[in-house]
């Protein structure tokens, strides 16, 4: 640029000595100047007019000017198209790699604008939602005409995939997920999951129908066990096996249970109805023998809201507040401090049990609501646990739409907080129920 500048000012320099040189001859200076102005805005206009018709493409210029200053800016902006060409050319291929890829994805992917109308689809969504080409910008809602599918776009609210155990007439297990992104545009993700379905409801039912097989042989042998134990003519050094059996057995009948409970809460087999649970009274019954819960080995504190009481199943809300405190005298030594609150706010309704037990590492904090995981394996095994309790407890807080947080640090305490929506509180869904 800065050559093109000085060979731009040698030329205005030269021509201008030359006009001074004709106004000496003709010995008229100002109509020298006055030439030399004209030729030289001329000179300059022509060449901004000729740079248009490059930048236009026009095929009267087909090169950008060439001579002095014009010269080098259409060098510039030549190169810098020749760049611009080669970055689009490079993204365009880029677009037809990720595009070819997505694909060949087995899963149907839709991808809409905020309006809802269809901006692109793969060729999975083409087959699965029967789309054609020409449905590109048209609403999706009418195109596929499946409710709860329809809800769930409306109800934007996909913390959670959609389930669908049917399609549009076909037998098959859909899992439905939703990702914003780029200012509310929205990818739907459709994934085919009958097989896995399947096979988690095969190993559902497996534990469900083992666990009821061996409930009978197992009383029948907890039965004897007892009875041998209460037998006067027992010899005594029998006596320490047969206790040790008969508490593995009860045990065992413990572990039971529990997956049956487990298998009726995930197969959503609850013969019971839904009902006014009187929380409180539930607490108070709780609150009177947690002496003998803990052996009065703990310092017990109930801080519960009277007349809060919510709709729901009375048996399965049992269940978790008793494990939820449970677990809290399971884990606390002794003379440890155990707070159990009931209460509302506006953000819901909440069950709280706060202790200063033994705590939980961080890391095993998203892993214990699942079934048989045990952080201390020995500890559980000597306090009688099954390692199913707090998996009880999700599925049963998960039928109420209810929250399990955990909050805990080691050898300070930990504090279990379940929080109800508050659309369940008994005094505005009563007269429903």
């Amino acid at each position: 640029m800065t050559e093109s500048v000085s060979r731009e000012l040698t030329w205005t320099i030269a021509t201008l000595w030359g006009a001074l040189f004709i106004g000496w001859l003709i010995e008229d200076y100002e109509i020298a100047v006055a030439g030399y102005l004209v030729f030289y805005l001329a000179r300059h206009f022509y060449s901004l007019r000729k740079f248009e018709l490059w930048i236009k493409g026009s095929s009267k210029a087909p090169y950008p000017p060439g001579s002095g200053f014009w010269s080098e800016i259409g060098y510039l902006v030549s190169r810098k198209q020749r760049s611009l060409e080669k970055l689009a050319e490079l993204q365009a291929n880029k677009y037809q790699q990720l595009q070819a890829a997505s694909m060949s994805i087995p899963d149907a992917i839709v991808s809409i604008d905020p309006n809802g109308k269809i901006e692109w689809f793969n060729a999975a969504a083409k087959r699965l939602l029967h789309l054609r080409h020409s449905d590109v910008t048209r609403s999706l809602e009418p195109l596929v005409r499946v409710p709860e599918f329809i809800a769930y776009l409306k109800n934007e609210d996909y913390s959670k995939p959609l389930i669908l155990p049917s399609f549009k007439g076909m037998k098959r297990v859909l899992s439905v997920s939703v990702f914003e992104y780029y200012q509310h545009h929205r990818l739907i993700v459709i994934k085919d999951i009958h097989e896995l379905y399947n096979l988690a409801q095969i190993r559902k039912d497996f534990i469900a129908n083992a666990s009821h097989e061996l409930r009978t042989p197992l009383t029948v042998f907890n039965g004897y066990l007892e009875m041998m134990i209460d037998m006067p003519t027992q010899d005594v050094t029998w006596q320490k096996p047969l206790e040790q059996m008969h508490k593995q057995s009860l045990r065992m009948q413990s572990i039971i249970n529990d997956l049956l409970t487990l298998s009726a809460m995930e197969s959503e087999t609850l013969t019971e109805d839904r009902q006014v649970v009187d929380v409180p009274a539930i607490l108070g019954g709780l609150q009177q023998n947690a002496g003998l819960i803990s052996a009065d080995k703990h310092q017990f504190t109930f801080e519960v809201e009277e007349g809060l009481k919510i709709v729901g199943y009375l048996m399965p809300l049992t269940s978790v507040f008793t494990n939820l405190i449970s677990n809290a005298v399971r884990y606390t030594p002794e003379n440890g401090r155990i707070t159990v609150r009931w209460y509302q706010t506006q953000k819901g309704i909440f069950f709280e049990v706060e202790d200063t037990g033994i705590g939980i590492a961080q890391e095993h904090i998203p892993r214990v609501t699942e079934r048989f995981y045990r952080v201390d394996t020995a500890r559980s095994r000597d306090t009688g646990g099954t390692g199913l309790g707090l998996a009880i407890v999700k599925h049963i807080l998960e039928r109420h739409q209810a929250v399990l947080t955990i909050q805990s640090q080691i050898r300070v305490g930990s504090k279990f907080t379940c929080r109800f929506p508050l659309d369940l509180k008994a005094d505005e869904k009563a007269e429903e129920v």
